[in-house]
């Protein structure tokens, strides 16, 4: 029972690993970043700060993030049941106690630079980004571990779900536009990006329904689910932000992401449809073959992935040598990229020696994941900057507590 336990987690961590777009450095502050990025980082956070005092050049590969992490499990509940041959009813019990709300679900993240150039208030970049999202109904794992106590078990796509999207994009951006407002109010900064949408690879589940019943006519079973996967697609999306210092050392800012955001698949296609089914099922005559299991793959028209909007507020408050900062960001609706929670970020900057600059930020968690905190470090030099670290999801600093681990690195080259 154990070992099937284990397989079903890692099936989700999988489905999970398949992989607003982060940035290598942003990883460092939680993402508190929208007022803290320039150069080619701004084109991605916030196109009104590329301006003609910070160009860059960013190099394939240096400037990467990832991040894999579940709302529920951490890495000494995993060594625990690892370590015990059988599970007694109080372990079941904890272990079952700490899926939240319902089911279990892993999040994956990756982001790594290809190019990227800014020369005056323009930029131009390219990146390629995996999103991964998986959750698992905490019925199921109550089948596994406890066997069926409850006459009626009912599965629906609301806690059992599956995407994946792959995808690079070719980013063009302009910034440092100065609105014609007067001098009666604070000077007003505006720029706007707009993304070609190059798509990859496509996994989403777009039907499932299921249940187990038990009686005196035996137990029932019905599995059906329906899996759409696309390979190459094209879209777009578009940005839109703002910045402002309404007084000396306080910046506020905002940006809104994905507008018109889209990726239509249409040179390869398909439905995957998986059907179980067994039918008035007695524990005695359990065999090997005691269901049916069918599945066949169907050509599909083309579909569209939506991109949803993102509303992103941010302040940020510099007093040499610290700064600090919090972003706020709302997504319109759910998708693969993000839940639709509101997420709310903190983040500071230490620089006490005046070459090497310490990060650190926190979000606050949410039903989808837990809170997570980071810490990085890195290096200026004339000729640019570079540094990495981590983001522990659950704790903070990673161990045994931990639910999830993220890495970051950003090299920018000045010029």
């Amino acid at each position: 029972m154990k070992k099937l336990l284990l397989l079903l987690c890692l099936a989700v961590l999988a489905a999970g690993s398949l992989l607003g777009f982060t940035t290598g450095k942003s990883i460092l502050f939680s993402d508190s970043f929208m007022l803290r990025a320039q150069g080619c980082e701004a084109i991605y956070w916030n196109p009104a700060l590329i301006n003609p005092d910070y160009s860059d050049i960013l190099l394939p590969g240096i400037n990467t993030s990832f991040y894999v992490a579940n709302n529920s499990l951490d890495l000494d509940t995993y060594n625990y049941v690892m370590s015990h041959d059988f599970l007694d009813q109080e372990d079941k019990d904890n272990l079952l106690a700490k899926i939240r709300d319902g089911h279990l679900s892993v999040d994956s993240e990756a982001n790594t630079s290809i190019f990227g150039l800014t020369i005056g208030n323009v930029g131009l970049a390219s990146s390629l980004h995996f999103y991964g999202r998986g959750s698992l109904s905490k019925d199921y794992l109550e089948l596994l571990l406890n066997g069926n106590v409850d006459s009626l078990y009912v599965f629906t796509k609301k806690d059992n779900d599956l995407s994946s999207l792959t995808f690079g994009d070719i980013t063009f951006g302009m910034g440092d536009i100065t609105l014609p407002l007067g001098d009666r109010i604070p000077k007003i900064k505006v720029g706007f990006s707009t993304s070609l949408l190059v798509g990859i690879y496509d996994t989403k589940i777009s039907k499932f329904d299921g249940f187990l019943s038990s009686g005196f006519d035996g137990m029932t079973l019905s599995q059906d689910i329906i899996v759409d996967t696309g390979i190459v697609g094209g879209g777009f999306k578009g940005m839109l932000g703002a910045v402002s210092e309404p007084m000396k050392d306080l910046s506020v800012g905002l940006t809104l992401d994905n507008l018109f955001g889209f990726i239509n698949w249409g040179l390869n296609t398909e439905a995957i449809h998986f059907n179980v089914t067994a039918d008035s099922l007695y524990a005695a005559n359990i065999e090997e073959d005691f269901y049916t299991e069918t599945h066949e793959w169907v050509d599909i028209d083309n579909y569209t992935t939506k991109l949803p909007p993102e509303l992103r507020l941010a302040g940020l408050y510099r007093l040499k040598p610290v700064s600090v900062s919090a972003d706020w960001v709302y997504p319109f609706d759910s998708s693969v990229i993000a839940p639709q929670k509101g997420r709310l970020s903190l983040g500071a900057e230490v620089n006490l020696l005046k070459y090497f600059p310490i990060h650190m930020g926190m979000t606050f968690g949410n039903q989808e994941l837990p809170a997570k905190f980071s810490l990085g470090m890195g290096i200026k030099t004339s000729y640019g900057d570079i540094g990495l670290g981590y983001q522990s999801f659950g704790s903070i600093i990673p161990g045994y507590t931990s639910k999830g681990i993220s890495l970051g690195t950003y090299f920018n080259f000045w010029m």
